[in-house]
């Protein structure tokens, strides 16, 4: 791999000494990926995990590092974010399941049936955007707004495309504003999603749902 340029950073995730592409202009890796992975936590059982709206790559990787056994696959529109998260899988050359077990497409999760089949996975991720479209000022940057401001796509289109994208008793965890607490169990409790668990970290609502066995 060639040498980060002088917008680039490697981050170090720490666990099994992952490290982690990053491009200072674009939105990168925040605490909120990490809670959520700290929050899922290791799945024994899991074979098949997926990460919509991926980004650069950060939370899937770290989930992998949890659940070594799964295939893991981030869902990202953004293709700057894409190559970011291809590029670190090819930083870890210390790991080399890595690339084995995780995967990075450039798509769009309001289109889940253009890259998946119906069921596709044990355990659904997101860190999605935190407000809707018209909400508070929007940066100049694409890639920073896009990440900040639901631009492309909703909470209600997002929940509704994992419940497509969930196998039976499939799981869905999300982390969003605490604001959104209401919001979001109106939401997962509209598409059949039986909330397991939640927590309140400060601002942050981290919120696991369950898909009821056929």
């Amino acid at each position: 791999m060639t040498a980060p340029t002088k917008d680039e950073q490697v981050v170090d995730l720490r666990w099994r000494g992952l490290k982690l592409l990053q491009n200072r202009r674009l939105f990168g890796f925040t605490g909120d990926s990490l809670a959520l992975a700290r929050f899922v936590g290791a799945r024994p059982g899991c074979q098949s995990i997926g990460d919509l709206g991926s980004g650069s790559g950060g939370l899937l990787l770290l989930l992998w590092a949890l659940n070594p056994q799964a295939q893991c696959c981030g869902l990202e529109l953004l293709p700057a974010n894409v190559r970011l998260a291809e590029h670190s899988l090819r930083l870890n050359a210390h790991l080399p399941e890595l690339p084995l077990h995780c995967r990075f497409l450039q798509g769009d999760w309001r289109t889940p049936w253009l890259y998946f089949a119906p069921q596709s996975f044990d355990l659904l991720v997101s860190n999605p955007p935190y407000w809707p479209a018209a909400s508070g000022r929007h940066s100049p940057t694409l890639e920073r707004a896009a990440a900040r401001n639901e631009l492309f796509g909703t909470l209600a289109e997002l929940i509704a495309n994992a419940c497509w994208l969930l196998k039976p008793n499939g799981r869905l965890a999300l982390v969003l504003p605490w604001q959104r607490r209401r919001e979001t169990e109106r939401l997962l409790e509209a598409n059949g999603l039986q909330v397991i668990r939640w927590q309140q970290q400060q601002k942050r609502l981290l919120i696991e749902a369950a898909q009821p066995a056929d």
